[in-house]
């Protein structure tokens, strides 16, 4: 008994350093670490976003960014273990250069930080997209590429037995504050800007925001003396049909009796491209959309339920009340 107490003391007394902790996923990772004791420290670009972790859970900052390696060198400092949640996503036409120097630079000075500090352990928060550049398969983008790189780095580095590296490969995340496609598919179903979907079969797979910070943190007490890479999601499977149907229910509106024909939704994706391009300005719905929506997008989790431990604990659906409720506040204020 008090051997185990001693190893839960030491669990939570271990220093860690977060990037991008003020992000979706970073305050949720802090919640979980900060209220079980651990001693966090999060990097800073704007001392001014600190105000998004909760004060009374007793983290730490300090200021630096990617691509200052001084202050990176002074963050990683003292630090077991260095989890990178930082990069730049959802990129469009003219900022993939940005997103090669965040995502893959940024990481790689992170990294020699981390190593010079003497960190034992870096965890990497990846993405589904990293494999599909690796593979050539699936939804094919600039920040899948970037993320890709970045992994590669870690990999090299481990295999060196410079530091022991664990990439997340994590598909869509939902919860209360989301971005992205689904969340931008209920506030358009809300304001009645989203014509019903054509008849669709493709499936999908997800994870609430608050089983990943569960992963990232098993991730952190995992066994691994290199690398290891797992993929993550919340285990079901999602049809598009089905997300459309709930999303209706949860706004209390009617699901409407007529479907969108395939092509005039794609014909609208290819125009709302084009005028993207010209004006610069991302749109609600593109060509990729379009593809997503109709495309299956399914990955396993079983790797990291065998040897992580993980235990995926909600569902799109039971979070959806909470995540529509999250998206008219932010509309309204």
């Amino acid at each position: 008994m008090d051997k185990t107490v001693n190893m839960e003391k030491e669990k939570k007394n271990r220093k860690i350093l977060i990037t991008g902790a003020t992000g979706f996923v970073g305050q949720a990772l802090c919640r979980q670490l900060l209220g079980q004791g651990y001693d966090v420290q999060i990097l800073l670009r704007d001392p001014k976003a600190f105000s998004k972790i909760p004060l009374q859970l007793g983290a730490g900052y300090i200021l630096g960014c990617l691509e200052d390696e001084a202050s990176l060198e002074a963050a990683c400092a003292g630090r077991e273990q260095v989890i990178h949640l930082a990069g730049h996503a959802h990129v469009g036409k003219g900022l993939e250069q940005q997103a090669m120097d965040i995502n893959l630079v940024g990481t790689s000075n992170l990294l020699i930080a981390a190593i010079n500090t003497g960190a034992s352990r870096i965890v990497y928060l990846s993405s589904t997209l990293a494999e599909a550049a690796a593979t050539g398969k699936g939804d094919i983008t600039a920040y899948g590429e970037s993320k890709l790189q970045a992994e590669q780095l870690l990999e090299s580095a481990a295999n060196q037995d410079r530091i022991s590296s664990l990439i997340l490969r994590a598909v869509s995340v939902y919860g209360p504050g989301m971005k992205g496609n689904i969340s931008r598919m209920i506030s358009m179903i809300e304001r009645g800007r989203l014509p019903p979907l054509p008849e669709v079969n493709n499936q999908i797979s997800l994870i609430s925001v608050e089983d990943l910070a569960t992963a990232i943190r098993l991730a952190m007490d995992a066994p691994v003396s290199k690398q290891q890479t797992y993929t993550l999601s919340d285990g079901e499977s999602y049809s598009i049909a089905e997300l459309e149907r709930a999303i209706y229910a949860a706004l209390g509106k009617p699901f409407p009796r007529w479907r969108t024909p395939h092509m005039v939704l794609y014909g609208a994706s290819v125009i709302a491209g084009l005028l993207s391009s010209i004006t610069g300005r991302g749109g609600a719905i593109s060509t990729r959309t379009y593809r997503n929506l109709t495309s299956d997008n399914l990955f396993s989790n079983e790797k990291a339920v065998s040897e992580l431990g993980f235990k995926p604990s909600m569902t799109f659906f039971e979070e959806l009340p909470k995540i529509v409720e999250s998206i008219r506040e932010t509309r309204e204020n």
